[in-house]
């Protein structure tokens, strides 16, 4: 994954020579395609797998006693949680621009993770702008990338606590940011949390912040993060408020 600066640089490449920009759009493409074939082949035989496994369980009942059958099962739900973040990582550039409603945009972000912010006591604040300019987003990328901020920000956080979804105008651009009192990060794991694969979770994907900042990138934004050991975290992603084409890297 290329450092902020390395992507300054490769869309200024790509803005001065045409053939660079043709280059390097064939390099994504090429690797996109990739990621594609091998998510389909790996998809398939877990489908097999996972309808084989239900099968056993209806006709043999007595093997949910087996000591490890629902590890087993934990473990094909994974292999396809990881097969959907890798589909979503592979694609997270492809965008339908469409004029966005802010404020339903906020609290539909909100329901959907309504009964898990219940769930662990987590209280929710959405904070909005009074009203806001005319905005231009795909929608259900944008939510993909609150979605995976909120569900970091509620992992960070043991028993009860606090996350702030603000959505705010600032600086001429759009800000989105997701605010936390969980257990923060070091300035070690800050350097890596964009890089796919790299988590601390025992059964995450790695994938969550990459798709975050592909889906920003391709906004043409920017993804700006800070965070204290002990204090928590905070995410702003920073986006254009006039449509503007997507960027490839």
């Amino acid at each position: 994954m290329l450092t902020y600066d390395e992507q300054k640089k490769m869309e200024r490449l790509m803005a001065d020579d045409e053939d660079v920009r043709h280059l390097i759009t064939t390099i994504k493409n090429d690797y996109q395609l990739t990621l594609s074939q091998i998510s389909h082949e790996i998809r398939n035989p877990l489908t097999y797998m996972n309808s084989s496994v239900q099968w056993i369980q209806k006709m043999h009942p007595e093997v949910e006693e087996f000591e490890f059958w629902n590890q087993l099962k934990d473990d094909i739900r994974y292999m396809k949680f990881l097969l959907d973040d890798i589909s979503l990582f592979s694609h997270g550039e492809e965008l339908n621009i469409v004029p966005m409603d802010l404020r339903e945009f906020a609290y539909d972000v909100k329901d959907t993770l309504l009964a898990e912010f219940l769930q662990r006591h987590i209280v929710l604040i959405v904070k909005l702008d009074e009203s806001y300019p005319t905005f231009y987003g795909d929608p259900i990328r944008l939510k993909q990338a609150c979605i995976n901020l909120l569900k970091n920000a509620m992992e960070s956080i043991t028993g009860r606590g606090k996350i702030i979804l603000k959505i705010f105008v600032q600086e001429k651009k759009l800000l989105i940011a997701v605010k936390d009192n969980g257990c923060g990060m070091t300035s070690e794991q800050l350097t890596n949390i964009f890089h796919p694969f790299v988590t601390s979770k025992e059964h995450g994907t790695g994938l969550g912040l990459p798709i975050v900042r592909k889906i920003v990138t391709a906004h043409g934004g920017t993804v700006r993060v800070s965070s204290t050991p002990g204090k928590g975290s905070e995410f702003q992603m920073y986006l254009p408020l006039l449509p503007v084409a997507s960027v490839y890297l």
